[in-house]
């Protein structure tokens, strides 16, 4: 009976029904990277708030500012509840921290420096970063997936 299961990702791409944010064409990023600023976005599941922390580096050509607001549409059709994603400080940060009941930090290098600076007691998700997806777009399917396993175990 398993042959018969079709890879979901497959019929996505088949018939051409994938998320606006997969679509972003591959783009080599060079290591000329000036400052980074934090984006973030709110999303609600069920009364649950769920925070989205990206690193976005400052590039002439701001890739991965598109990637996450693209990324920030496909969330707002899960979403209870539509918010704008913005950018903040990293002293505004921990407000919006204790607002919020589950982390997912796109990139395994923020989670590790806002776990050491908060000492954080929330569940939270470290997904693939920006720029990996940038570099190769096979890995946005992890964040879409860890996005879906996130929603499900919510409801």
């Amino acid at each position: 009976m398993n042959e018969n299961i079709i890879d979901e990702s497959f019929i996505y791409e088949e018939l051409g029904l994938l998320p606006l944010w997969i679509e972003l064409p591959k783009k080599q990023l060079k290591k000329n990277e000036l400052s980074t600023n934090l984006y973030i976005k709110k999303f609600v599941i069920n009364q649950n708030t769920i925070l989205l922390i990206a690193q976005i580096f400052n590039l002439p050509n701001s890739i991965e500012l598109e990637l996450f607001q693209k990324i920030s549409m496909y969330i707002d059709t899960l979403s209870n509840k539509l918010t704008q994603p913005k950018s903040i400080k990293e002293s505004d940060l921990s407000g919006e921290i204790s607002s919020s009941d589950y982390l997912m930090f796109l990139g395994d290098d923020i989670s590790k420096q806002i776990n050491k600076k908060e000492n954080l007691n929330l569940p939270n998700i470290s997904s693939i970063s920006l720029k990996e997806m940038i570099e190769n777009p096979e890995k946005k399917r992890k964040l879409w997936q860890d996005i879906k396993d996130l929603s499900n175990s919510l409801k």
